[in-house]
């Protein structure tokens, strides 16, 4: 009976540390993030404005579900240059409010200003969430400034 007891736990203790996971994205300030993509090589069209997530007027229903965050755009107003990086406890709500968003202001702005750039920009956009961290790259190179945000969180 003692050997079936021990063989229990030693088989208890192996599923424990086998369904326990480390996080594979780093618990990094925002601030980070957007110091490592805010230049002129990731994002050239200057200048850049910077509004706090809470403040983003995309976000309003959601801003208590945002820890911290950020929206850089393109200060002038035919070019899109859209990266926004929100930390949350609620991935799906930020997401939602994202697609939201791109749906209802980004499709209208590239319909109607900066011609085809504009259009592929949204229509090649990312949307995607690592750990409790949701981005979102409307930009002409978003594949680079998704490397540089993934290299920063990994």
């Amino acid at each position: 009976m003692k050997k079936l007891l021990v063989l229990f736990s030693v088989l208890l203790s192996i599923g424990l540390v086998g369904c326990s996971s480390k996080s594979d994205v780093k618990d990094i300030a925002v601030e980070d993030i957007k110091k490592a993509v805010n230049n002129e090589t990731l994002l050239p069209i200057t200048p850049v404005s910077d509004t706090d997530a809470k403040e983003f007027h995309a976000f309003e229903k959601v801003k208590d579900n945002i820890k911290e965050g950020f929206a850089l755009q393109a200060m002038i107003n035919v070019k899109l240059q859209d990266v926004i990086v929100v930390k949350t406890d609620d991935v799906e709500k930020i997401k939602s409010a994202i697609e939201d968003y791109k749906e209802n202001s980004l499709r209208m702005f590239a319909d109607g200003y900066g011609g085809e750039e504009n259009a592929t920009a949204v229509s090649n956009s990312i949307l995607e969430s690592k750990g409790n961290y949701v981005y979102f790259i409307a930009t002409s190179n978003a594949k680079d400034i998704e490397a540089k945000i993934l290299e920063v969180i990994k």
